[in-house]
């Protein structure tokens, strides 16, 4: 038996011996038709829970190496190829039909598996799979078998700039932050942002070429519904999400404008209807403008850019909240933009702490904070600038009103921090979050804001 053979049955053994622990307190009645699950206590429900994922994601890493050596099998170009043998036209094909999943799902479990597994030289020398890190993670359970694939995409589209000790580095990092806490969909955002991270001088598409390709489609519904499809290159992007965020949600915070209009608190309609109304509300602001043509986003936008890009035009700058990057040369020309605030990391467009001992934050120390946290900093959260508020860390009346007394928490990790126990740290430029006992027993640290990036020059 192979090794993560024997990790899923030892996980299959775990995750049995915790439903014998249930049938041995008497709780576990077997006339029950819901067997021993609705008995188990809530910490015993999400042990379960964690354990069975971890068992699944062991299975879908022992499919893979078999889909591997499918497709392994199927590059033989004579009559002993496994998939024209059995009917199919490609190793994805077969893989579909017999694991009775959909071709999508086959194709991106394929390509995962050739790039994980061991690979031979020409003279039969064992040599290490493509991406060794992923495979050893896929291997002991810790990565699911969709966020493997994104990643592997995402290397795939710089490994021809980097070197190999560069490419290597850089899928490292990109696993170890893959075991830090974060949600499957922060990191499948992170892995967008891979190219800025491997390209500092700006290599890839320019934000021009992006522009040209950007589209807005238009169709009339026979329902009376009108459909619109925006296809927006990340500058226009960054934009069309601030003003939308600014104007959808269940309680809108003021974190950089004052006079922002006051959203129901109690509107608990899902976010896509939400959004209608954000849309709606942008539409009619704009045709409140008298000037005949548009101003301006209804919010000002920050981006950040490094001392030296701005200097040299060259490399990348954040729209933060957006996760939305765009060419040091664009952002160097919005910089004469009123609506558009340049924050320079390492200089001093903006200060980062006024050391002030005021109770609430000022507006500079607000913007410094929407820079730094680039949304909610609160654990596995998502949400954006505008449906946050500055927090204090400790208390007003005894800690200071300066930016590192200070965090940018939606209203529930708010009351996350100030009414169920929570505690938050800041380590090493990243805020970590230890929940109370009765949630973790163990106290296993989660992170907050957005995942760093990487560094391949460190």
């Amino acid at each position: 038996m192979n090794r993560n053979a024997e990790a899923l049955q030892q996980q299959v053994d775990a995750y049995v011996h915790g439903f014998d622990r249930v049938s041995a307190s008497g709780r576990f009645d077997d006339a029950s038709s819901d067997g021993p699950v609705r008995l188990l206590s809530d910490q015993e429900l999400l042990e379960a829970t964690d354990s069975v994922s971890r068992l699944v994601r062991l299975a879908e890493s022992e499919r893979a190496k078999l889909a591997g050596e499918i497709a392994r099998r199927s590059e033989i170009r004579d009559e002993t190829n496994l998939a024209r043998t059995m009917g199919t036209s490609s190793p994805a094909a077969l893989l579909a039909q017999v694991a009775g999943i959909p071709r999508e799902q086959a194709g991106t479990i394929t390509a995962l598996a050739t790039a994980v597994q061991p690979r031979e030289a020409i003279d039969g020398t064992p040599l290490p799979a493509k991406r060794a890190h992923v495979a050893a993670a896929l291997a002991l359970g810790c990565l699911d078998v969709s966020v493997a694939a994104a990643l592997v995409r995402s290397l795939k589209k710089v490994e021809n700039g980097l070197t190999p000790l560069e490419l290597e580095e850089l899928e490292r990092q990109l696993v170890e932050r893959c075991q830090e806490g974060y949600t499957a969909d922060e990191l499948l955002e992170h892995f967008r942002l891979v190219p800025a991270y491997a390209y500092p001088e700006g290599n890839g598409p320019t934000d021009g070429d992006l522009a040209g390709q950007a589209t807005v489609t238009k169709r009339k519904l026979d329902n009376g519904l009108t459909r619109w499809v925006l296809d927006l290159d990340p500058l226009t992007a960054g934009f069309f999400e601030t003003a939308l965020d600014a104007n959808t949600s269940q309680r809108r915070f003021q974190l950089v404008l004052d006079d922002a209009p006051k959203l129901d608190d109690k509107d608990l309609r899902p976010l896509n209807k939400r959004r209608v109304d954000g849309v709606q509300r942008i539409a009619k602001k704009v045709l409140k403008i008298d000037d005949g043509h548009v101003a301006g986003t209804a919010v000002t936008m920050l981006v950040t850019i490094s001392e030296e890009a701005l200097r040299t035009g060259i490399g990348h700058a954040l729209l933060p909240g957006c996760m939305e990057t765009i060419s040091a040369a664009t952002a160097r020309m919005l910089a004469a933009e009123a609506e558009i605030i340049p924050v320079v990391l390492g200089g001093d467009s903006q200060p980062l702490d006024l050391g002030t001992g005021r109770r609430f934050f000022s507006e500079a120390q607000r913007r410094a904070m929407a820079v730094r946290d680039q949304g909610c900093a609160g654990p596995n959260c998502d949400a954006p600038l505008s449906w946050c508020d500055a927090a204090h860390i400790d208390p007003a009346g005894y800690g200071s009103t300066s930016i590192e007394n200070g965090i940018l928490l939606c209203w529930r990790c708010h009351r996350l921090h100030d009414e169920h126990g929570w505690q938050v740290a800041r380590e090493d430029g990243r805020w970590w979050w230890t929940p109370p006992p009765h949630v973790d027993p163990r106290g296993r640290r989660r992170p907050g804001g957005p995942v760093p990036p990487v560094n391949l020059s460190a």
